[in-house]
């Protein structure tokens, strides 16, 4: 499709402008997760100013809104950097867009996604297949989607009676979307343990994303809003997660458990819990993430693929492309040396944090 196409600040966005923003994600089921929300895209501005958007048009009226932070090289990236888990266009489904467009080039070197819907390949967003994200189908309830699950899998049988035994358990307390800062705090120094034994980037060393779990908890929009759950065990706090939900989805986002119940695994029966909680709220989707972990693979009911990779516009983009890749493919075949590699994943890193030193 050829479009005319602006450049504006995001928070330049008119009421109509964020209407149909809205509307084009209602319309498509792809874009249900509250990534997608505008009131998402609200949060982080707050925390972390400079969200661009390219308005493009069709028959001059909006037809599509693509948000980005600009990286190096001009590189257009998701506005949350690693804090993204879906990220991409905000268009009616039946809009292709031109991402070739002169205007376009005008903006942006290029665009580097990890987790984009599939579906997006219509824009030429074309990547490679990534981890797909884990579905929950809430559409016909709890009870049938539990039962569904439980003839497919032995497995999930036998850990839905575990978890359903600590739940049920007198000395057990499991609460839902409640204001807890100290088990807030608790997990987030979790997760911070977590990242430094796995040896992964600790997003938390910087302030912003905290910050923006913190903006989504105030916000009063259910379709951009933070969920803390707890479950306790004789008065001390065993396992939590921190959600977002969007008008029909949650998104399974940062669970973590205290290593001495390890053995009861309260995280999976406090999981089980907010599936439950999901479908009294009306939602129709729980997403547990990328990946394929064992748990993800037996409580999901079918994955939606995703696709990661990069759309290079200018010579530079190409450039950069070029070299993430190749030192990528040099340190899989582990040769010559893992300086090229390890200075390409500098690169991303920089431009994911916004810092060199991250």
């Amino acid at each position: 499709m050829r479009s005319r196409v602006e450049c504006l600040n995001f928070a330049d966005l008119s009421r109509t402008d964020r209407a149909l923003w809205t509307n084009f994600q209602a319309a498509d089921p792809s874009l249900a997760s509250p990534y997608f929300s505008v009131g998402y895209f609200d949060a982080v501005e707050a925390v972390r100013p400079g969200i661009q958007v390219m308005r493009f048009y069709e028959h001059e009226r909006p037809a599509a809104f693509w948000a980005y932070r600009k990286g190096p090289f001009g590189t257009g990236r998701p506005v949350a950097g690693p804090m993204d888990d879906l990220h991409g266009i905000i268009a009616h489904p039946t809009v292709r867009l031109d991402l070739s467009h002169s205007a376009v080039r005008q903006h942006v070197g290029g665009y580097a996604f990890s987790a984009l819907p599939f579906q997006q390949r219509r824009h030429g967003l074309i990547g490679q297949y990534g981890d797909g994200n884990q579905v929950i189908d809430m559409t016909l309830g709890f009870d049938a989607w539990q039962t569904a699950r439980a003839e497919e899998s032995s497995n999930f049988r036998r850990e839905w009676r575990k978890a359903e035994k600590l739940i049920e358990a007198d000395t057990t307390l499991v609460r839902h979307d409640v204001i807890d800062p100290q088990s807030f705090d608790r997990l987030i120094a979790l997760k911070r343990d977590a990242y430094a034994q796995s040896g992964h980037f600790d997003i938390f060393q910087l302030a912003w994303p905290r910050s923006l779990l913190e903006q989504l908890s105030k916000t009063g929009d259910d379709n951009a809003r933070g969920v803390l759950s707890t479950l306790s065990i004789d008065g001390e706090t065993a396992a939590m997660v921190y959600c977002m939900r969007s008008a029909t989805a949650l998104h399974y986002w940062f669970p973590a458990y205290e290593p001495k119940f390890a053995k009861q695994k309260p995280g999976l029966a406090l999981l089980f819990t907010l599936v439950k909680w999901a479908a009294l709220e009306g939602l129709q989707e729980v997403h547990l993430g990328l990946g394929n972990s064992q748990y993800k693979r037996q409580m999901a009911s079918w994955m939606m693929p995703v696709r990661a990779g990069a759309l290079a516009l200018s010579p530079v983009q190409q450039y950069a492309t070029e070299f993430t890749s190749w030192g990528t493919r040099i340190e899989g075949r582990n040769r010559f040396s893992s300086v090229p590699a390890k200075y390409a994943r500098k690169y991303e890193r920089m431009a994911l944090s916004g810092s060199w030193r991250a």
